[in-house]
């Protein structure tokens, strides 16, 4: 999801709407999550053995 800075009620779906899968919009078994310091998400996709931005 993704939310405007101040908007907490509507947010957007960026990813994970597509199912499961092994393109860039898809996550297979997503494990963990962290932001960097200029607010990048990164989520570790454990099944496709990548980190997706």
């Amino acid at each position: 999801m993704r939310w405007s800075q101040g908007d907490n009620k509507q947010g957007t779906v960026i990813v994970g709407g597509n199912g499961q899968g092994e393109e860039a919009n898809q996550l297979n078994r997503p494990v963990g999550l962290s932001f960097d310091r200029h607010g990048n998400l990164y989520v570790v996709d454990y099944n496709n053995e990548r980190v997706q931005r």
